[in-house]
C-alpha cells in the first residue's frame, strides 16, 4: 500500500496534512486499516485538488468537485456539490465547525450548487 502525508491537503478539521493514497483500491485498503486499529469510520474521496485520494470521516463527507468556472472572492475555484441536499449538508457542518453561516445556490454554468456567505 503506498501512501503518505500531503504536501498540499490539509484536513478542514484539523488543519494538519492529510494522508493521501494514490490508488482508490489503497484508499479503501487504509479506511479498513483505520477501522481495525482505533474503530474510525472513515471513507475515500478523490480530491479535487491534488487528484490523488484521501479519506474522511463519513459523518463529514460531502462529496464536491472544483467548478471550472466560478470563484470565490479570494479568487480560487469554487467547490460543486451534485444536490442541494449535499451543499446544505456541508453548510451545517461548517456552521458546527467553525460558526460560518452559509446558504446553497445553483451554478449558473450548470455544475451542482455552490456556497454563499451573502
Amino acid at each position: 500500500m503506498s501512501f503518505r502525508k500531503s504536501a498540499t491537503c490539509v484536513g478542514k478539521a484539523s488543519g494538519q496534512p492529510v494522508t493521501e493514497y494514490d490508488s482508490e483500491y489503497e484508499a479503501h485498503d487504509g479506511a479498513a486499516h483505520a477501522r481495525l486499529a482505533s474503530g474510525q469510520d472513515l471513507v475515500p474521496y478523490l480530491c479535487g485538488r491534488c487528484r490523488l485520494w484521501h479519506l474522511a470521516p463519513r459523518s463529514r463527507q460531502t462529496p464536491s468537485t472544483t467548478c471550472g468556472h466560478c470563484t470565490g472572492a479570494d479568487g480560487k475555484p469554487k467547490e460543486a456539490y451534485a444536490t442541494e441536499r449535499d451543499a446544505e449538508r456541508r453548510a451545517e457542518i461548517l456552521r458546527a465547525e467553525r460558526g460560518v453561516h452559509l446558504r446553497a445556490y445553483p451554478c449558473h454554468y450548470g455544475q451542482g450548487w455552490h456556497l454563499t456567505k451573502s
